[in-house]
């Protein structure tokens, strides 16, 4: 009976992950559309903001490219539904750094 459970509990995970790593993709591509967005946008305002200001909002979305790399690797490279969530998680937050960035940026035009 032992055996039979943990069968099954093997064969579920099995059948879960092609389901789960169906979702990266489109987690990834929101990330990188929002990363390619705020950075469209800072093309040509180096005259318009701050070096400082212009910094900032760089670093931000420099950390959401680092992050998105990461997801992208955790996606291509997944042995498990864990590395899947990673993928996940980390394309959140290179999407939360690039919104980051955009807003940051907004704020620094408006000024």
């Amino acid at each position: 009976m032992r055996y039979i459970s943990l069968s099954c509990a093997a064969i579920v995970s099995v059948l879960a992950m092609p389901a789960f790593a169906f979702e990266c993709p489109e987690h990834l591509a929101e990330a990188r559309a929002m990363i390619e967005k705020v950075s469209g946008d800072m093309e040509g305002m180096s005259g318009m903001m701050a070096s400082e200001d212009m910094a900032r909002v760089q670093a931000l979305v420099d950390d959401a490219r680092m992050l998105l790399a990461g997801g992208e690797h955790d996606h291509e490279m997944s042995r498990s539904p864990f590395d899947h969530a990673r993928a996940i998680a980390k394309a959140g937050a290179a999407l939360g750094h690039a919104r980051a960035a955009d807003a940051l940026h907004f704020s620094y035009m408006e000024q």
